[in-house]
């Protein structure tokens, strides 16, 4: 078990990047939590690869913003036995979307938030001419304030010298780099809709049902994966977005960061609505509570009652529904209309 990385104090492992792994580590000077991640590089590995090495630390600090992971120091440090290259970066204690997705319900107002963050730093990375290459749950993490940073550009480029080649993770990547025809700005935002399809949809992983890149790239351009379906209780003023930002066809994308997060901020939201089971809803608009709950009746039929501070909201309650399919209809379009509405 890994003690010490240097000066550091290892709390515990985070996982495995694109290049190394990465440690939750403590740095006993500071005494301040910081993430370590260790540079694996090959036994034999010339100058130029340990100088490319630190080529996630140079774009980090090329890229600092608030909605940016943040680079600390790079150091060379002694790891089982061999001196490797290590990028420290702050430590984010609320872990990234992909934990959350393992944990709990996402919200479609928190994935909206998140994604307007991640575009606020994506559009900084691209202002310098960075792509990032690699948007995916596990690369987007919280602060304590639950706002999300983009992290891990282990496979990003726009250094300058910076020798190119297609990268990224196969689930999300769009149809140009599969051919090996482009990778940019576009590339990124295609990728980040398909993040966004998988957080509103609350989809902790997206597994390819092809058996070669032939045919994945064929499926992704007859806009049958991802398959586009949706949770019912998602409106479609936000279905429309996320189908947008994952156009095979680039020209149909959105254009910029910037025109992506535009559109995410026209919509006003009303309740944000989590599930308590399938049949009873809770939510939260301007400090009010709302419930929202499905039930059969003694004689057969179905109600759905619609309560704000526990009173019943009559405009919005249903008596007497004949049959359980329409009542559950009604149930979740209840649900997506007063996301929006209120």
């Amino acid at each position: 078990m890994i003690t010490e990385i240097g000066k550091f104090s290892v709390i515990g492992p985070l996982g495995k990047g694109n290049f190394g792994f990465v440690f939750h580590v403590l740095d006993p000077l500071l005494d301040a939590e910081r993430a370590v991640k260790v540079i694996m590089l090959e036994e034999a590995y010339t100058a130029e690869e340990f100088i490319e090495s630190f080529n996630e630390a140079k774009i980090l600090e090329m890229c600092r913003h608030t909605h940016i992971v943040e680079v600390k120091e790079v150091d060379v440090y002694e790891f089982k036995g061999r001196k490797l290259p290590c990028i420290t970066t702050e430590y984010l204690k609320n872990g990234s979307v992909q934990g959350l997705l393992e944990k709990q319900f996402v919200s479609v107002q928190d994935t909206c938030k998140t994604i307007i963050d991640v575009l606020f730093g994506l559009e900084h990375a691209h202002s310098q001419n960075i792509h990032h290459r690699d948007i995916k749950p596990g690369n987007i993490l919280y602060n304590d304030n639950w706002r999300a940073k983009l992290s891990d550009f282990g496979l990003a480029f726009g250094l300058e010298g910076q020798a190119f080649n297609f990268a990224g993770y196969n689930a999300h990547l769009p149809p140009e780099v599969l051919a090996n025809t482009a990778q940019d700005e576009l590339s990124d935002i295609y990728s980040l809709g398909i993040t966004f399809y998988r957080m509103i949809n609350n989809l902790v992983s997206l597994d390819i049902p092809y058996i070669n890149k032939q045919q994945l790239l064929k499926a992704i351009n007859k806009e049958k994966f991802p398959d586009r379906l949706y949770s019912d209780h998602i409106p479609d003023a936000v279905k429309k977005i996320v189908n947008k930002a994952m156009k095979p066809d680039r020209s149909k994308r959105f254009m910029s960061c910037l025109a992506f997060r535009q559109a995410i901020q026209k919509i006003k939201f009303g309740i944000d609505w989590r599930p308590i089971d399938q049949t009873n809803w809770t939510g939260i608009h301007n400090s009010q509570k709302y419930t929202l709950q499905l039930f059969e009746t003694k004689k057969s039929k179905y109600s759905i009652e619609f309560k704000r501070n526990e009173r019943r909201v009559q405009e919005y309650c249903y008596v007497n529904i004949l049959d359980e399919a329409t009542a559950v209809s009604e149930f979740y379009k209840l649900i997506s209309y007063t996301t929006l509405h209120i």
